[in-house]
C-alpha cells in the first residue's frame, strides 16, 4: 500500500473511556470532600485563634514599647468577639483590626469580657477575680463527629498562650506556637 492509501487511526478518547474517567473522578471527589471540609474548618478556627494570640502578644508589646495602656477589644463593643476585634491605644487610635470570624463560636472567660487592657508594665489590668487566672477565649468549630477547640489564654503576667483540644477532650499541644487538633 502506498502512504496515501493507509487507513487513518482516530486520535482521542472514545465516549466509553471518557465516561469511565469521569465516574472515577466523581467517586474520588466524593471520598475527598468530607476530609476537605474538616480540614477547612480546622484551619479556619486555627487561624482565628492564632490571630487572637497575635493581637494579645502585640498589645502587650505595644504597651511595653509605648509605656502606656493598650487595649484589645471586641469590635462590637460587646462580649461577642465573633464580630472581630481591635487593638487600640489610649487615644482610641486603632493599631490593628481583625475581621469577623465565620462558622465558629468564641467564648470569652469571663463571659462579659469586652476589653483586655495591658498596662505599661505588660501586665493585664483587670478586676482581682479575673487577674487570678487571666482572660481566656475558646474558639470552637464542629462538623458532625469532628470537633476542635483552640484556647487562647493570658496568664497573670500578661503572656498569651494557645492550646487545642480534640473532640476526645484531650489537649493536643501547649505553648505559644500553633497547636493542632
Amino acid at each position: 500500500m502506498s502512504a496515501s492509501n493507509k487507513p487513518q487511526h482516530a486520535k482521542g478518547f472514545t465516549l466509553l473511556e471518557l465516561m469511565v474517567t469521569i465516574i472515577i473522578v466523581v467517586i474520588l471527589g466524593a471520598l475527598a470532600i468530607p476530609s476537605m471540609t474538616t480540614m477547612m474548618l480546622k484551619h479556619r478556627v486555627q487561624d482565628a485563634a492564632t490571630d487572637m494570640f497575635t493581637t494579645l502578644f502585640k498589645a502587650r508589646s505595644e504597651a511595653l514599647r509605648r509605656v502606656e495602656n493598650v487595649k484589645a477589644r471586641s469590635t462590637n463593643v460587646s462580649a461577642d468577639w465573633t464580630g472581630g476585634w481591635q487593638l487600640i491605644d489610649t487615644a482610641s487610635k486603632v493599631l490593628d483590626e481583625h475581621q469577623p470570624t465565620q462558622r465558629m463560636t468564641i467564648t470569652p472567660t469571663p463571659a462579659n469580657l469586652v476589653t483586655i487592657t495591658y498596662n505599661a508594665s505588660g501586665r493585664v489590668a483587670c478586676a482581682p477575680s479575673a487577674c487570678a487566672t487571666g482572660p481566656k477565649f475558646e474558639f470552637t468549630v464542629s462538623n458532625g463527629s469532628y470537633a476542635c477547640t483552640y484556647t487562647v489564654s493570658v496568664d497573670p503576667t500578661g503572656r498569651p498562650y494557645e492550646t487545642s483540644r480534640r473532640g476526645s477532650g484531650t489537649d493536643a499541644a501547649t505553648g505559644g506556637g500553633v497547636p493542632s487538633c
